[in-house]
């Protein structure tokens, strides 16, 4: 009982975790800003993206925040086909990623 305690309240807290960082991105431009440099984000920025899923984008020449975003407008912002597309890419389902450029999409361009 002790155990499944400890897992409930871990899994709770990376889903707490994994909340503020969509918050984060959903709040923020598509671009940082470094100093007096502005730069575009890259895909692993995405929540739910990382390295590993950052590098079979890329293979398929995607590498910026706002191409997932760009792919998910030109699907008409269809939800189910951003995430055929994106599962087809990345062998797996991403709901973090989808839920996030779904999100900034409703937030920052309506």
């Amino acid at each position: 009982k002790q155990w499944y305690q400890r897992r409930v309240a871990i899994t709770a807290g990376v889903m707490q975790n994994t909340q503020q960082l969509v918050e984060r991105f959903v709040g923020a431009p598509l671009t940082r800003t470094t100093g007096i440099t502005t730069e575009d984000k890259t895909v692993e920025e995405v929540p739910g993206i990382g390295n590993t899923f950052g590098a079979r984008l890329r293979e398929q020449e995607i590498e910026f925040a706002y191409e997932l975003v760009g792919k998910y407008l030109v699907l008409k912002k269809n939800k189910k086909a951003f995430e055929s597309w994106l599962f087809d890419i990345l062998e797996r389902a991403n709901n973090t990623a989808v839920s996030s450029i779904q999100q900034w999409v409703e937030q920052n361009v309506g």
